[in-house]
């Protein structure tokens, strides 16, 4: 920074410059903390809503001077803090890292860098959740970070040097009278690289933009100091709370209306956050801008840009004014054709540089002597020496206008799938000196140039509209011209059968309808492509495709036959398990048995398995008019069951026997009765005296069985000594706890007086014989307690007395 003042600034003797010069490398090589600080030409906060409930993105944009600095002075990583603003409470702590930059570009790019101006935009950014349940204060909330110090070369405040730096934002609830408040925060339009020339009226865009159309309005304030200091005890901010953040203290003649003295000295416009100035007296100054957000007429929040302007003695060097044109004519006004290009021009000179602005922002590299534009908007183009540092010059606001295309959607008079032998008229709207020509499949049609066109044939229909301004739009329509269905119809067998039915199909397609005709007289349309019929006489079906094209099929004549007298004997339910197959008996003989599980005249119910089976008895199958007969046949499956390979009762307990089982059953069985309740029972109670192995068997329907089997273990309550003395007597030193060995893997545990674990195992192998880390333990009292890990006795607690 002070490298970049030493070259801004004339008058200042030429000894002082090599000073400025050799102090400022040695503090970019430093890259202490307090010199990151020096290298913020100021930043701005903003919180924008993401796409998940209560999510949002918090960003820090820092202006970095990196003519005395490199992104690798810049810290990675910064912590904000946020408060709440009725008490000052401290709510979060929130990490953002670095994400994105961006080059700060300047209308005169040689006088920039020619005073090695170069400012580049970091964003600071990180995803956080605005809990509903905490931020729901309707005073809202506030964010801050604190940095120590400014670059000593400032010349409106009293010692910038040691003068720290707070960038704060304000926001409201994510919650407001019980309903979400969704809001983001206003953002500041990226920055014109920009320096005042003294003496010349000055205007820079600093408006922002609110995402939910809320009313903002300017203000310029005092810089806020915050709390840090250069002792280099106290470089960045702690996260205390404060009640209010002191601000920078101005030297004599300066204030928040007067940061930049001229005449008029620096203002904003509090509807359009324009900034302007004619500056009387050159240095580098700080300045804040307050934009604060309004709904409905209420404040619900504000952000702050901090920024550094460099005044200088640009001297009386103007180029010429540059002349914007448009195909070798000056242009004001330019109305281009929508989605077209149009290329802006001004005199092409190596003598200049130049840089071209849409709505008052710098188009990043649009530095030629040319602008390619698709989009409306207001340009214009700023014109500087490109070799020599002097007074740059600005063309008149060309504003660019986009002209809709003339309409072009085709209209059909109907469904453009037609049938055969059919027509469509196809059409535009009109309008007023545009004019029209008609293509099929590319080509263009001689003489079709109306609003409409009458088609018969299938292809790609298409038509070009032009306006007076060269304007032209293009649409296309697929015609289809579709064949009429061919109807066919098909009998299923030759003649109707005594009693029976034939089936009769059309041809089968997609949104087909039938209309079917019996004797000649037509019937319901529907979408059945097949039709079942029991009455001799002659049959026919007209088809409408999808399109609404027809097709009527050839007339086909079925005759009715007569059929014998049939007999299929019945047949008992049977278990799948079931060996040996069943014989299938009927009449008359000679016809042939099918269906699941059936070979030749046998039936396997493990063949075909559990359900509800029919099977076929079919004579004369070989005829016109074979006849069947069906049976039938129940498999039933066995009952699904589950026991517990074991299970546990205390000695002198009663435990129930409780078996999941599925599906039908006829009866239950256990075996061996004794210290059974009922050994007929589902879920009987046993008290064994001793471990028992008991088999239950569940019949089921069809005489299906299954047998399963459980373990009956019989437990023994612990026995837990009270006391031990562990003095190496040979009696009672250890601590004596029996039946153990029934819970393998419980877990005892003591401890002491102050709830420390002298004592843990898993499982008791090892009994404890009272020492803690290799030392005995004092006598007294210690708490135990064993967990078993089996339900029955899932936990014993209690105290042990160590003697000596």
């Amino acid at each position: 920074m002070n490298v970049l003042l030493g070259r801004l600034f004339s008058g200042i003797p030429a000894f002082r410059w090599l000073w400025v010069a050799v102090c400022s490398l040695f503090l970019g090589v430093i890259a202490t903390p307090e010199s990151f600080g020096k290298h913020i030409y100021g930043g701005d906060m903003s919180l924008r809503v993401t796409t998940r409930p209560n999510y949002y993105t918090l960003t820090l944009t820092l202006f970095f001077d990196q003519a005395t600095s490199n992104s690798d002075t810049y810290e990675r990583e910064i912590k904000l803090y946020i408060f709440r603003k009725s008490d000052n409470l401290r709510v979060s702590a929130v990490n953002v890292t670095q994400t994105s930059s961006q080059r700060v570009r300047y209308d005169n790019q040689a006088c920039a860098d020619l005073r090695n101006l170069k400012v580049l935009a970091m964003n600071y950014t990180t995803e956080i959740y605005l809990n509903p349940a905490t931020y729901n204060d309707p005073g809202g909330y506030y964010v801050v970070w604190d940095r120590c110090c400014r670059s000593a070369d400032i010349s409106n405040i009293q010692n910038p040097g040691g003068e720290g730096m707070l960038f704060y934002m304000e926001f409201p609830a994510v919650v407001r009278n019980g309903a979400a408040f969704t809001n983001s925060s206003p953002e500041f339009s990226f920055p014109n690289g920009e320096y005042i020339c003294v003496g010349k009226p000055f205007k820079l865009n600093f408006a922002a933009t609110d995402a939910d159309g809320d009313q903002l309005r300017y203000s310029l304030v005092t810089p806020l100091a915050g709390y840090t200091d250069n002792t280099g005890q106290n470089t960045t901010g702690n996260g205390l709370s404060h009640a209010t953040y002191p601000e920078v203290n101005w030297l004599p003649g300066y204030s928040a209306s007067v940061s930049i003295p001229g005449n008029p000295p620096l203002k904003i416009d509090s509807q359009t956050g324009q900034l302007s100035v004619t500056a009387s007296q050159t240095g580098l100054f700080i300045f804040a801008v307050l934009c604060e957000e309004f709904r409905n007429g209420v404040r619900i929040g504000s952000i702050r840009r901090e920024f550094q302007m460099p005044v200088i003695d640009c001297g009386s060097n103007f180029p010429p004014p540059p002349v914007i044109t448009y195909k070798s004519v000056e242009t004001l006004d330019l109305p281009f054709c929508e989605g077209a290009t149009a290329t802006l021009s001004t005199e092409a000179n190596p003598l200049w540089s130049y840089q071209w602005q849409r709505n008052g922002s710098n188009i990043p590299g649009a530095t030629s002597s040319t602008l390619a534009i698709n989009e409306a908007g207001e340009y214009a183009v700023v014109k500087s020496f490109a070799k020599t540092c002097g007074n740059d010059t600005t063309s008149k606001i060309t504003k660019a206008r986009i002209v809709p295309l003339p309409a072009t959607k085709i209209t059909p008079g109907k469904d453009p799938k037609l049938c055969e032998g059919s027509s469509l008229v196809l059409s535009v709207q009109p309008e007023t000196a545009v004019q029209y020509q008609w293509t099929v499949d590319g080509t263009v049609l001689p003489g079709a140039t109306a609003t409409a066109l009458t088609v018969t044939k299938t292809g790609l229909y298409g038509v070009r509209a032009t306006s007076p301004l060269a304007c032209s739009n293009r649409d296309s329509l697929a015609v289809v011209v579709n064949p009429n269905p061919k109807a066919t119809l098909v009998s299923s067998a030759s003649a109707i059968c005594q009693d029976g039915e034939v089936r009769l199909d059309a041809v089968a397609g997609a949104n087909y309808q039938y209309e079917w005709y019996f004797n000649t007289t037509p019937g319901k349309s529907s979408s059945a492509s097949t039709r079942l019929v029991d009455q001799a006489g002659t049959y026919q079906v007209r088809v409408t495709d999808g399109n609404g094209c027809q097709g009527l099929s050839d007339p086909l004549t079925l005759a009715i036959l007569p059929r014998p007298a049939m007999r299929f004997d019945s047949v008992a339910p049977v278990c799948v398990t079931r060996s040996n197959p069943l014989l299938l008996a009927a009449s008359p003989a000679g016809g042939v048995f099918s269906g699941p599980g059936v070979t030749g005249n046998q039936f396997d119910p493990s063949k075909a398995g559990t359900g509800l089976h029919t099977i076929t008895y079919t004579y004369g199958s070989t005829t016109p008019c074979p006849v069947t007969i069906t049976r039938q046949i129940r498999v039933e499956p066995p009952a699904d069951v589950n026991l517990p390979e074991r299970v546990s009762v205390l000695m002198g307990s009663t435990v129930t026997l409780k078996p999941t089982v599925k599906g039908q059953t006829t009866s239950f069985l256990w075996e061996p009765p004794e210290n059974l309740s009922d050994p007929t029972s589902q879920n009987p109670n046993a008290n064994p005296t001793a471990p028992t192995t008991y088999k239950l068997t569940v019949t089921a329907p069809g005489d299906c069985r299954t047998e399963k089997s459980v373990l009956v273990d019989v437990l023994k309550q612990m026995f837990i000594a009270d006391v031990f003395s562990p003095n190496n007597d040979g009696i009672n030193d250890a601590w004596e706890i029996r039946n153990t060995d029934q819970f393998p893997n419980c877990e005892v545990t003591i401890y002491n007086r102050w709830g420390e674990v002298v004592f843990y195992s898993k499982g008791y192998d090892k009994p404890w014989n009272g020492l803690y880390r290799n030392q005995k333990v004092e006598p007294g009292n210690y708490l135990y307690r064993i967990k078993t890990n089996d339900p029955l006795l899932p936990e014993y607690r209690g105290a042990i007395l160590v003697t000596y």
